[in-house]
């Protein structure tokens, strides 16, 4: 096996789902593209749970009640798909808060107080890594999506030609 994974940050579910003023007018089609040429390629799409909270958030900014409308139902149609079929992601985290929060912690705190890394960003690195390990052993190449350069630099595999914008 040989699977490319990748977890997708906030930034790029902005631009996936095209979320508005929020959204970058050349950085979606290109994110889109992306997602199309992964997916076809066979690469399977982690989101971790925090950013699809945050990506929840951003549509309820959507000015526009109608584009609103429209986003809302896509997100819930999605997470739904997702749940019942782990397509076109898989959610995570993959266990109770008990399990996930002690090493999402102790990810956080130095990468917070040092690097200025976030507790989502924390969360989205110690999957990309969490996936890694667990996987790793079957080749599997693990990639972060993300327009945000440091979690970028974190992500288990350098990625040849990673996109970020602005």
């Amino acid at each position: 096996m040989s699977a490319t994974l990748y977890v997708i940050d906030t930034s790029y579910l902005i631009e996936l789902f095209a979320c508005g003023r929020d959204s970058h007018p050349t950085a979606s089609p290109e994110v889109r593209r992306r997602f199309k040429q992964a997916n076809a390629a066979g690469g399977r799409f982690y989101v971790p749970l925090p950013c699809l909270f945050e990506l929840g958030d951003h549509i309820a900014d959507v000015g526009h009640e109608e584009v609103r409308k429209k986003l809302v139902e896509r997100l819930v149609s999605t997470v739904q798909s997702s749940l019942a079929s782990c397509t076109p992601w898989t959610i995570t985290p993959t266990g109770p808060p008990e399990t996930v929060l002690p090493k999402l912690l102790e990810r956080f705190a130095p990468a917070a107080i040092r690097q200025k890394i976030g507790l989502v960003d924390a969360f989205t690195w110690e999957e990309s890594v969490r996936l890694k390990a667990r996987l790793g052993a079957l080749k599997a190449r693990v990639h972060i999506w993300t327009n945000d350069r440091n979690l970028k630099g974190k992500e288990p595999d350098a990625e040849a030609n990673p996109y970020l914008w602005g």
